[in-house]
């Protein structure tokens, strides 16, 4: 049975019609494929879309300030998080296996369900998250019900995540061109609008330098979300591959794509606040000239759900795969895609207000996990392991996974957001919510002693 899987992932190659045979398992030199400027195309393929726009958006309509503060805000949370990304995305190259299976080293085969569970959810919510604008496009476009609407959605993206790695990165290199030139157009109409001094609103959020945390938090947390699945993306290159070239085109792409879609949301919001805060996020769009770009805008903001979406649907399927449930990769998307448009139903009535809420609970797990994992490949480990031990069930529960509790304890008093405030985050204001900050840096300190630690002993026993 090995030998057969083996031939067919041989023979899966650089072919597109053709379903993944691989599912969390080790990709293998003789497997590897790809060009490294495919990871380039893939990330500003899927950034290039109306999510990303619309956390321009909530720097304005929940924080209230002008565009100059909110880019600088935004500027700060971008530049770490893609920092971060781009060193994970090494990683694949290097190791063969998705970013979920690599967790299981600082985590332990069993410890690393809790983390591999939440980034399970985390892809069906951002699948929800985004076929929600999808279906507001398609059903403003095309005049039909928000449900059939959804249906359609939901066919589409899961289509292409069932096909897996190559048909992702395929669709992602196509699409990137036309939603580039469309946005483009949008940018023009955004930043010829705008009033750009505005002064900041104090009766939004009572503190100017908070607020500008608050942005940098939303930037780094949109960021964080996609760090989880960098290693999925980039594990069947070439070990060989340069990682300063896969860092650089994983940096870049996500900076550039990241931060001007973003910055656009802030020019549309300040241009139209009411539109700003509306139900539907489609009225921002209403109000763009020429008339004729409302609609090319509205098919971009469709394609653009799918290109963000597969690859939540597709790493989301991996990550039910690393909790160990027994189904197939092309399975659990399926799943995935369903249960996603269930809960994009059942919220798209408050689409502003949950995204913010989703954004920051997000990050609120994924900072600590993210220096768990940065600890454990460049300090305790040193980017020196065995296949083997990505894969053993002996390795139950492993120190990462009480370094990463512990950061997020810590960090509770620091939560600043609507569906809670920390005490510390309430006395000062004018701190904002520093909570990402002091996770990654406790996690990181403590498992490095532990970490360490654990290693040093093993090494002994042995």
């Amino acid at each position: 049975m090995a030998a057969t899987e083996h031939q067919e992932s041989m023979q899966y190659g650089d072919e597109v019609i053709r379903i993944e045979p691989k599912g969390i398992e080790h990709i293998g030199e003789d497997e590897r494929h790809g060009k490294v400027s495919s990871v380039f195309t893939l990330w500003f393929g899927a950034n290039v879309e109306l999510a990303t726009l619309t956390t321009g958006v909530a720097a304005v309509a929940f924080f209230g300030l002008n565009f100059t503060d909110a880019a600088i805000g935004l500027l700060i949370g971008n530049l770490i998080g893609v920092t971060l990304l781009g060193l994970l995305s090494t990683f694949g190259p290097r190791l063969g296996v998705p970013q979920m299976v690599h967790s299981r080293a600082a985590f332990g085969f069993v410890g690393n369900f809790i983390p591999g569970f939440l980034n399970m959810i985390a892809g069906v919510m951002w699948f929800a998250v985004n076929t929600v604008l999808g279906s507001f496009a398609f059903e403003t476009l095309f005049g039909s019900s928000f449900v059939v609407a959804l249906v359609v959605m939901v066919i589409i993206q899961v289509a292409v995540a069932v096909y897996g790695y190559n048909m992702i990165h395929a669709v992602e290199k196509f699409m990137a061109l036309i939603l580039t030139l469309v946005f483009i157009g949008v940018s023009f109409f955004a930043f010829a609008h705008v009033n750009y001094h505005l002064a900041f609103n104090a009766k939004i959020y009572p503190s100017m330098s908070g607020a500008m945390v608050e942005a940098a938090g939303l930037a780094l947390s949109y960021l964080l979300g996609w760090t989880v699945f960098s290693s999925d993306y980039t594990r069947y290159l070439s070990h060989k591959t340069p990682s300063k070239k896969v860092f650089w085109n994983a940096a870049s792409s996500n900076f550039i794509a990241c931060l001007w879609l973003e910055l656009v949301g802030v020019a549309l919001a300040i241009a139209f606040p009411k539109a700003a805060v509306s139900a539907n996020p489609m009225s921002l769009l209403a109000g763009i000239q020429p008339h004729w770009l409302v609609s090319v805008t509205l098919l971009a903001v469709i394609i653009g759900t799918v290109t963000a979406n597969v690859l939540n649907i597709y790493s989301g399927s991996l990550s039910a795969l690393v909790v160990n449930i027994p189904i197939k990769r092309w399975v659990a998307a399926i799943l995935v895609g369903i249960v996603g448009g269930f809960l994009a139903l059942y919220s798209h009535q408050a689409y502003y207000a949950d995204f913010e809420n989703f954004l920051f609970l997000l990050g609120y797990w994924l900072s600590p996990w993210v220096a768990v994992v940065l600890i454990d490949f460049l300090v305790v480990h040193r980017g020196r392991y065995t296949t083997d031990l990505f894969y053993d069930p002996r390795r139950v529960i492993r120190p990462g996974l009480f370094a990463w509790l512990a950061a997020i304890i810590v960090s509770i008093p620091f939560f600043d957001q609507t569906l809670y405030t920390g005490p510390i985050a309430y006395q000062f204001p004018q701190i904002g919510d520093l909570s990402y900050y002091v996770s990654f840096v406790v996690a990181a300190l403590l498992y490095w002693v532990l970490g360490t630690r654990t290693v040093r002993r093993d090494i002994t026993k042995s």
